[in-house]
């Protein structure tokens, strides 16, 4: 979902907020990036623990309380990975190639086979399709090449027996990328431990991929791949500072500090940005109505957010109960990074963060629902999110890149200190304090229920004309209709008492309600399985409980596959329902409330 939101206007900006803002150090930030840009912070390794000792040490010097989280994390390092050419006219006889976090180790004499193209969608988190024409082609023995880059599409031709895939990058660039192929979200359990790849997946440049398909259009093309990747579980140090307020509520405000070889861009300009974020908020603690932890994630880029999984699952009713937002700092003070629209954010701060862009940048942006990626380990506790990435390159300046403001070097060797932009570095740093300071200082923050019910009333509708009498959503749509009408009355009670403040003990009960509501909502939104587990990691429709729904119509009714999947479909129905009534079970604490009170007014 994307576009310009009606609804959640912050208050403008005052004296004393831009007075917090003009307490932001680039010079400061410039020193710390510095020394983080000078050591290899791949996770598990000797340099990320400097890193994190680093970051925990600067913020102690500060007077911040700092926690040191330690435990194991499942780690992948890609070690070795090679291409030779067997037969292909016209090919060389090697092709350049990495292979990805995760993939398959091959014996010593490689594998080869004949390779076989299928086209792809070119986007890493949002492809929904290429995994049926996977499924439906003749790849079983093959090595296929294709520009789809998602996990689902790899664990499709795995399971059609490919014997190795090779991701031919979508964008232009001169440059071979890093990657991590594992679509399980974090540490594995016993029921997802097979799910990680058994074949080789190595990734070569745009160039090296379309000579491969002008080789095949000539005739068969044979190659020989090697890949070698160590897996396993090593010890890892996840940093927390602590920014007290006068509640035991929180944001929660985050980063990776992993990276692949330096990684200026991703992430060293996030954690001097968190840095600078937890600095100055500490200084202005006084004001705070609720806490900031600010956390620096291990294991991201090696073990499919390691760091943050952890803390989801080990912090998990502290989230559910008293986080009120997460905000993700990834990539920001990129060099040539001018726009920042659309932001990243769940609908119930939408309007928030639009409002906030524009008012710091000039600006007029819209919004796009958070993708299955970037550290999101936080919907299975329902806590809402605002921003990714940030600040971006212009179009005709972009690469097909999972971040680093969207420059070709994302992922590379090339990401150093020359392709950040200080005064970027700046202007992002006082788009994250500003919103980081709104949520904490405000009683009632800016954010809105009714957008985020709105939201999935549109899923639903679009959702059952795709399914058509297959199956029926008019329970979900019921119930949605019903939370909407609650949403729009208890917005606006919200709103008129963050205006003209209220009696503490309204205050809460108003906090209490919209955070039990918006925990629903983002579990509808966002979550497809269990609320305690991690959904995987690979491209993710809206209201996901329900999105196989679509797939009925491929099915023919009478056939075991669609009964299976309808049996299911009715149970997560069931779930969606549940989790719907129980945020209108929420608001109606609220709603009876302010009835009575009305009621009592008249006598």
């Amino acid at each position: 979902m994307t576009g310009r939101p009606a609804g959640a206007r912050a208050r403008r900006l005052d004296a004393a907020d831009h007075g917090l803002l003009a307490q932001v150090s680039v010079p400061r930030m410039w020193r710390d990036l510095e020394v983080l840009c000078s050591v290899d912070r791949t996770s598990g390794t000797a340099g990320e623990r400097r890193a994190m000792d680093y970051i925990a040490q600067r913020l102690r010097a500060e007077g911040i309380r700092v926690e040191v989280h330690e435990f194991a994390a499942y780690l992948s390092y890609p070690r070795e990975g090679r291409i030779e050419v067997v037969a292909g006219a016209g090919l060389p006889r090697a092709i350049a190639a990495k292979t990805r976090a995760f993939s398959g180790t091959t014996p010593p004499e490689g594998v080869t086979a004949e390779v076989v193209y299928v086209p792809g969608g070119v986007d890493l988190f949002r492809d929904t399709e290429t995994h049926r024409r996977l499924e439906a082609g003749a790849i079983a023995g093959k090595i296929v090449l294709s520009e789809a880059g998602s996990r689902r599409n790899m664990q499709a031709a795995q399971e059609r027996g490919a014997v190795a895939y090779v991701h031919m990058w979508p964008s232009e660039e001169d440059a071979l990328h890093e990657g991590i192929v594992s679509p399980v979200w974090g540490a594995p359990t016993p029921e997802v431990v097979h799910a990680f790849p058994r074949i080789p997946i190595l990734s070569v440049t745009k160039a090296s991929g379309e000579a491969l398909r002008a080789a095949l259009a000539r005739g068969p093309v044979r190659l020989r791949v090697h890949s070698r990747v160590e897996t396993g579980w090593r010890p890892v140090a996840l940093p927390v500072a602590h920014v007290p307020g006068r509640t035991d509520e929180f944001v929660l405000f985050s980063g990776h500090v992993d990276s692949w070889h330096l990684g200026a861009t991703d992430n060293a300009t996030g954690n001097v940005v968190t840095m600078e974020v937890a600095r100055i908020l500490h200084g202005a603690r006084a004001r705070l109505y609720r806490g900031v932890r600010c956390a620096f994630w291990p294991g991201h880029s090696t073990g499919r957010y390691a760091g943050s999984t952890w803390y989801a699952d080990h912090f998990w009713h502290e989230l559910a109960e008293r986080c009120v937002l997460h905000i993700n700092c990834d990539s920001p003070g990129v060099v040539g990074a001018t726009v920042y629209d659309p932001i990243t954010a769940t609908a119930d701060v939408a309007g928030f963060g639009t409002a906030l862009v524009r008012e710091l940048t000039g600006q007029t942006v819209g919004w796009e629902r958070p993708v299955r990626a970037g550290d999101q380990s936080f919907w299975g506790a329902g806590v809402p999110s605002l921003f990714m990435g940030l600040s971006m390159r212009p179009p005709g300046q972009r690469w097909h890149v999972g971040g680093s403001g969207l420059g070709w070097w994302w992922h590379t060797e090339a990401d150093t200190l020359d392709k950040v932009d200080p005064e970027v570095l700046r202007r992002d740093a006082q788009i994250y304090l500003a919103a980081a300071y709104r949520f904490a200082a405000a009683p009632l923050p800016p954010q809105q229920v009714a957008p985020a019910v709105d939201e999935l009333r549109t899923v639903v509708a679009a959702l059952q004309r795709d399914v058509g009498d297959r199956f029926d959503l008019t329970s979900v749509a019921a119930a949605l209709d019903g939370l909407a009408q609650r949403a729009r009355r208890f917005d606006r009670i919200a709103a008129a008492t963050a205006r003209a403040g209220g009696p503490p003990r309204r205050v809460d009960a108003l906090l209490r309600a919209r955070r039990a509501a918006i925990r629903a909502l983002v579990q509808a939104g966002y979550v497809g399985g269990s609320p305690f587990d991690h959904d995987p990691a690979v491209p993710q429709r809206p209201l996901p409980a329900l999105a196989d729904a679509r797939d009925l119509a491929q099915l023919d009714p009478s056939s075991e596959d669609a009964r299976l999947l309808g049996t299911r479909l009715v149970r997560r129905r069931n779930q969606v329902v549940a989790t719907l009534q129980a945020a209108a079970a929420a608001l109606d604490v609220v709603l009876d409330r302010d009835r009575s009170r009305r009621r009592s007014r008249r006598r």
